[in-house]
């Protein structure tokens, strides 16, 4: 005997020649009290909970009770929560304050960052993580405030643009290594 209230379990049960008509008729029960232990409802009654529930919903609506809004859940408030944190991430990520920090590694820097109340100041705290994390980090100026243009640097030549007696290097050669930085005496320009 199967245990599934189905069509070919109850064939099986009145198939069955061995079984007397009383025995078959509680085998059916029994298999039919199984399929209800188990969560079985007839359309019948899935169609009178539905009426039922309906008829609620409508007395519920006439009496003028309101359908909550969803706005004030628990759950609508935590993703709110949720994204009103992702828009001051984003907007973090393009301040000053988080300027010197690598793209890939903002979210982990913005991680760690404590933003209680009562906690210490964002530049305070992007130092300490700056000294613990500094491959986070790309490398500090040592010139913050850079000039907004090298100015060249300047090879005056003795008068008439003629070398100095007794140079070793060319003009050419002279300016490259002015240009490059090096100091350059005029006297060790020659031919």
């Amino acid at each position: 005997m199967a245990g599934i209230f189905t069509r070919n379990a109850l064939n099986k049960i009145m198939e069955d020649e061995n079984l007397t008509p009383q025995q078959r008729t509680e085998q059916v029960y029994s298999l039919y009290g199984r399929a209800l232990d188990d969560g079985y409802i007839a359309k019948a009654a899935a169609k009178l909970a539905q009426d039922t529930a309906l008829e609620q919903a409508k007395a519920d609506w006439e009496k003028g009770q309101t359908v909550p809004d969803p706005k004030e859940s628990d759950e609508y408030k935590a993703l709110m929560g949720q994204f009103d944190a992702y828009k001051a991430m984003q907007a973090a990520r393009t301040s000053k304050d988080f300027e010197g920090v690598k793209p890939k590694f903002f979210e982990t820097v913005y991680g760690l960052v404590d933003r209680a109340e009562g906690a210490k100041p964002l530049q305070e705290q992007l130092a300490g993580i700056r000294e613990q994390y500094e491959e986070y980090f790309t490398p500090a100026d040592p010139n913050p405030n850079p000039a907004p243009g090298k100015p060249a640097p300047k090879v005056v030549l003795p008068t008439g643009g003629n070398p100095a007696p007794g140079a070793k290097l060319t003009l050419t050669e002279a300016m490259k290594r002015a240009n490059a930085g090096e100091q350059v005496d005029i006297s060790q320009i020659g031919k």
